[in-house]
């Protein structure tokens, strides 16, 4: 997430540097724009030292796969919206699994893998932003073909820990969006 958001960080910081010509006047006040900031990031910690403090105590392989799960019910905005998103979550993961299963199941050659994993970013990047459920029946196989081809994985604990880190994530994100869906009512 800090490696996603330093781009759109450097970005501010250059259109908010003062000409060479205008003083520099420091306010260390928080205005209402930066609480809903504080707000947004707070969320976003919670949701991911949560989904990852779990995953990694139920001794689950992958605990980075369930604090990415943890985030998209947060960034959709609205606790609506991110209910839906973690739900979309849940299932595009659930076929994704199943799909990349049926490829995994086969033991195709590497080279098999590699054109599997170039049809399933192609599926992607043709529908995430249509339809984010759908996308993420890509997305699975994708990362999951990714992962045994980079480190093979016994093909069953790979599927399960990929199945039930989603599911802990995304139920986490749909949590903290709930508790704290109305910190922001104050301000609006």
């Amino acid at each position: 997430m800090l490696v996603g958001s330093a781009s759109t960080m450097l970005r501010r910081a250059r259109r908010q540097l003062p000409l060479p010509h205008e003083p520099v006047v420091r306010s260390y006040r928080l205005s209402p724009g930066s609480r809903v900031q504080l707000r947004r990031v707070a969320r976003y910690a919670i949701s991911v030292l949560l989904a990852g403090a779990l995953a990694t105590l139920l001794g689950i392989g992958h605990p980075y796969w369930a604090m990415v799960s943890a985030v998209v019910p947060i960034a959709s905005g609205s606790f609506a919206a991110g209910l839906a998103r973690g739900t979309h979550r849940v299932l595009g993961t659930t076929l994704g699994v199943l799909l990349a299963a049926a490829a995994l199941l086969l033991r195709p050659a590497d080279l098999v893998i590699v054109l599997l994993v170039a049809l399933c970013t192609f599926g992607v990047e043709m529908l995430v932003g249509r339809n984010y459920g759908v996308a993420m029946v890509f997305v699975t196989p994708l990362a999951l073909l990714a992962v045994h081809l980079a480190t093979p994985t016994p093909v069953e604990q790979l599927l399960v820990d990929r199945l039930v880190e989603s599911i802990i994530g995304a139920l986490i994100g749909i949590a903290v969006g709930f508790a704290t869906r109305r910190w922001g009512a104050a301000t609006r």
